[in-house]
């Protein structure tokens, strides 16, 4: 069994890892988070196709959000995908809202979708209040609705939002390994570089490892979705805990690498770590996870 992206998926990954660099440059990511500039991109994005790229595949999907992450993009896409999954009839830009929760970038969504104990309802044009938001790139706000239109959820669409969710963590966990290992080339102490420092390389070492076990759970849940529905459930809640947790460390760890430079706020490594805590949480935390996946496995015995 072959897990190695195909041709076309590659394709897709270059293409997104380019114009995603290219635009949400760090001064763009901050004059958007922080400047109150609205995101420019969003109808170059759907141009693009990608707030359909579901449509292709789980996988494909998988793909674009790693690199989501890896931009640190504060793009409404993600929040998009999460409503679309739910929702597939959909039309326009969407975001999605869970027991009573925040929704991201609500203030430009056409629909929120809002799931809730006696289902998944579609809203238009609802009232909301800013929130503040430990993500400052990815904006929350409050949803007030009564009713709506109901919505019919397809088989594994949760655990779609969960692998797309694992997906933008391992970008996350990728793009800092990658700081920490340059930085770790180029800072010296004692005329050496501090990554010849066996904690240090220790650290980074970690730090990969980490990361390349995300990105393997992930890709697994997504071919499952793809493939072996069976697995989808499990494989997905796997891909969700391992790499919401793996974010979080790595981002973690990177600071300990950077020193007191990485504390400060003119470098970008907070915004990382608080892309990886927030998205730890979104779409049931790393502890729900596992238990879900202890119940599926109890069931399996």
């Amino acid at each position: 069994m072959n897990f190695d992206l195909t041709d076309d998926q590659r394709e897709i990954q270059r293409t997104a890892r380019a114009y995603l660099g290219e635009r949400y440059t760090p001064e763009m990511v901050r004059a958007i988070a922080f400047g109150g500039r609205p995101d420019p991109y969003w109808s170059e994005i759907a141009e693009l196709g990608w707030p359909d790229v579901a449509d292709l595949g789980t996988v494909e999907l998988a793909v674009v959000a790693e690199e989501l992450g890896y931009a640190l993009a504060p793009s409404p896409l993600a929040s998009h995908w999460a409503a679309r999954l739910l929702y597939p009839g959909l039309q326009g830009r969407g975001t999605l809202a869970v027991d009573g929760g925040p929704a991201p970038h609500a203030d430009g969504a056409d629909v929120v979708v809002l799931a809730r104990d006696e289902g998944v309802f579609a809203v238009a044009d609802p009232e909301i209040e800013p929130l503040r938001a430990l993500d400052a790139t990815r904006p929350l706000f409050a949803v007030r609705a009564n009713g709506g239109v109901r919505v019919e959820v397809p088989p594994l669409a949760w655990e779609g939002v969960a692998v797309a969710a694992a997906a933008e963590a391992v970008g996350v966990a990728a793009r800092v390994t990658g700081m920490a290992v340059e930085y770790a080339k180029e800072r010296r102490q004692f005329g050496r570089p501090i990554g010849s420092y066996q904690a240090v390389s220790h650290a980074c070492a970690q730090m990969y490892l980490e990361t390349e076990g995300a990105r393997s759970l992930t890709y697994w849940a997504a071919w499952a979705l793809d493939h072996d529905p069976e697995q989808a459930p499990l494989a997905a809640a796997c891909a969700k805990a391992y790499a919401s947790d793996a974010a979080v460390h790595v981002c973690r760890s990177a600071l300990q690498v950077h020193g007191g430079i990485g504390f400060t706020w003119e470098h970008d490594l907070h915004l990382f770590l608080k892309r990886a805590e927030s998205s730890a949480r979104a779409f049931a935390a790393p502890r729900e996870q596992r238990e879900r996946v202890a119940e599926l496995l109890l069931r399996a015995t």
